[in-house]
């Protein structure tokens, strides 16, 4: 036997303070008939009144108060067996950790709020399978494919601007590992999640979201940052913070590139977003999300066990109607004396 709400057998301690009420109820009423009238008058007037069943109502307003905190705290006993079906849509997350993305044209950084909203996006993911992609120059399975939303918010922890050693943006060399992440098979249960700011130095993101999308996979873009840019800080050796420079001297500022991504998007049947400080846009993405056609992903056995708070409940609406019937007078019993006496 088990309870479903154990927090709820504190009430008990209830069962002592309503003991002392209806005690002191009683001992009230009779301290009050004492100061109305005085003995043998106040016999004569509390002949027909019976102590016991007035006791005997209290017991049972006690007893009725008892279970139905009993049917609170939720008893269970009796189990079944059941097997449930596990079925959702697998999301692999791609996020740009290249130097771009300490840009702070949105704050507090573009690789911040990148994280911030992936941490958002595994709120609302429910049963779905969900791996990690990171690129900048070269791109790395960070997380596979897994239910284990902790594990991926464990990798994400650790992520930097200088998680990749070789520089640049090569969103097509990612698209093209997120989509081999995915098991083999047909069905649109696949969907990429690329959170950049779409300036892409080294590949071709259209022609993978081509490939992309002849494997039924969607691919969803977040940009971040502003069309018109930022600089890129670098921290410098003394703590100091600088920017960043090209090979002629000159500051370099990095630009969110949306047509890149919306063309990526566009080729899958996906869809682009801009990324917001409200973040209503990860709403509408995982609504598009859980809109998918899913594939199972497995089955669990699970112990359902039988709710028997109907018992006690029962038992205390028994004592509540039987405290309601019984009255105070007691029960007149006539002797016989024959017919006309």
């Amino acid at each position: 036997m088990r309870f479903a709400n154990l927090d709820n057998f504190w009430l008990l301690v209830l069962l002592p303070f309503l003991a002392a009420f209806f005690a002191h109820a009683l001992w009230s009423r009779r301290r009050a008939l004492a100061r109305f009238a005085r003995n043998p008058l106040a016999e004569k007037l509390t002949r027909n009144l019976s102590r016991g069943r007035q006791v005997g109502k209290c017991v049972l307003l006690g007893l009725g108060t008892f279970f139905a905190i009993l049917a609170l705290t939720g008893p269970q006993f009796g189990t079944q067996l059941e097997m449930a079906q596990r079925k959702g849509v697998d999301v692999m997350l791609v996020l740009d950790v290249s130097r771009s993305m300490q840009a702070e044209d949105v704050k507090p950084s573009r690789l911040a709020r990148a994280k911030y909203q992936i941490r958002s996006l595994l709120d609302l993911l429910r049963g779905d399978r969900v791996g990690l992609v990171v690129f900048a120059g070269r791109a790395f399975v960070q997380c596979p494919l897994t239910t284990d939303y902790g594990a991926v918010e464990m990798f994400l922890n650790v992520l930097d601007a200088g998680a990749v050693p070789v520089q640049g943006t090569a969103i097509g060399d990612a698209v093209r590992l997120a989509v081999r992440s995915f098991e083999e098979g047909e069905g649109q249960h696949k969907a990429i999640v690329l959170f950049t700011d779409g300036e892409d130095h080294v590949g071709q993101p259209l022609a993978e979201a081509l490939v992309a999308a002849e494997q039924g996979v969607r691919i969803f873009a977040v940009g971040l940052g502003t069309p018109d840019g930022e600089l890129i800080p670098t921290e410098e050796e003394g703590g100091g913070v600088s920017f960043h420079k090209d090979q002629r001297g000159q500051y370099v500022k990095t630009r969110l590139d949306e047509s890149t991504l919306q063309d990526m998007a566009l080729e899958t049947g996906g869809d682009y977003f801009r990324s917001t400080l409200r973040g209503a846009e990860l709403a509408a993405l995982y609504d598009q999300i859980a809109e998918m056609d899913q594939r199972e992903i497995g089955s669990t056995r699970l112990t359902r066990y039988q709710e028997r708070f109907q018992w006690p409940l029962l038992l205390a609406l028994c004592c509540f109607l039987a405290e309601a019937f019984l009255g105070d007078a007691r029960v007149q019993t006539r002797e016989w004396k024959g017919r006309f006496a």
